[in-house]
């Protein structure tokens, strides 16, 4: 029981410290329980048993209550307390991840990842010595124009996914008066600006499409099975596209050059919008960068380069540069028209 022994105030400890003064006063011997632990931690007999909860329910650890002996014993081995400490990096992994339940938030995964996450969310109330409901109000994360997915047609769609099942569901086209009817092999679903799309052979069309999920309905998964192409990668995939336009059959990606100043050009230099993103500083200050990209299409970028206004310019392609100066144009003429009034 000597290492119990410190004089400062038990409440001022943090709970992982109690949790291994506690493990060795078990591995000592002696049967302590909770009325001693407490006297000798400074705490309450209802932190001792919370601790004590913890470590049989979460670190797995064989504690038990001896009833002839009147206090804690371990009933198998053990050598010694499991290890989670968390440092920094590791305190910066959990809040990134935690962010991942924004992602299917809405969705049929929403709970499931939810679920995942309780053991580790008290293993870090534990050792932070804070609870999760107090890091919500501490660490957040905005996802700009999130678009839900409706939780059954997610919920579908993986099903598919996971048993290889050809679908049949309608889809809504951008500028189409109604939806039409698609039958599919889904290969891959993937979340990019905060909207998930469905990558999938479309039987029909006879090639790879991708589906925003949003505009899915009536999803039906059919009797018939697929085998995916062991080759696909969904991830790479998408990753050949600036968003979510993915090359053809028979395009080839193109390189995009853009040039950035001033206040774009610094926040280039701590982004990145592209796996392929590579970046050149054009003076010793930072305030004039050129961007390149590796795309399939470069048009895609247009919403992107304009966003920047006056801060962006178009060095290459030309089909980009065009595409820049005619949307501009556009722009003039709907404004000296009163578009709008």
């Amino acid at each position: 029981m000597s290492k119990l022994r410190d004089r400062r105030v038990g409440g001022s400890r943090r709970p992982i410290h109690r949790i291994h003064l506690i493990h060795e006063a078990v591995k000592e011997g002696g049967f302590p329980n909770c009325r001693i632990l407490a006297e000798r931690l400074e705490v309450t007999d209802k932190t001792v048993q919370r601790d004590i909860n913890f470590m049989r329910d979460d670190l797995g650890l064989p504690l038990e209550y001896d009833r002839r002996m009147h206090g804690y014993t371990y009933t198998g081995a053990v050598d010694d307390c499991p290890a989670f400490g968390i440092g920094a990096k590791e305190l910066a992994a959990y809040l990134l991840a935690r962010e991942a339940i924004g992602a299917v938030s809405g969705t049929a995964l929403e709970q499931v990842v939810r679920d995942l996450f309780l053991q580790l969310n008290r293993m870090v109330e534990y050792q932070a010595n804070v609870s999760c409901e107090h890091i919500d109000q501490l660490v957040s994360r905005r996802a700009r124009g999130l678009a839900r997915a409706d939780p059954e047609t997610f919920g579908r769609l993986a099903e598919a996914l996971l048993g290889q099942f050809e679908i049949v569901f309608y889809y809504h086209k951008i500028g189409a008066e109604r939806s039409e009817p698609r039958r599919v092999r889904p290969y891959h679903l993937g979340e990019v600006d905060g909207c998930w799309y469905l990558i999938a052979h479309d039987l029909k069309r006879g090639a790879l499409r991708t589906f925003a999920l949003p505009r899915i309905s009536r999803v039906h998964l059919e009797e018939t099975k697929f085998k995916r192409p062991a080759d696909f990668d969904g991830s790479a995939y998408l990753d050949r596209s600036f968003s979510v336009w993915s090359a053809q059959e028979g395009e080839s990606p193109q390189l995009v050059q853009v040039h950035l100043r001033g206040y774009a050009a610094r926040m280039a230099q701590e982004r990145r919008w592209h796996p392929t993103q590579e970046l050149k500083r054009l003076d010793t200050a930072g305030e004039l960068v050129e961007l390149r990209f590796m795309v399939s299409r470069p048009e895609e970028l247009l919403r992107w380069v304009l966003s920047w206004g006056s801060k962006a310019k178009v060095i290459g392609p030309e089909c980009l540069k065009q595409r820049v100066s005619k949307e501009l144009a556009r722009m003039r003429d709907e404004e000296n028209d009163g578009w709008g009034k």
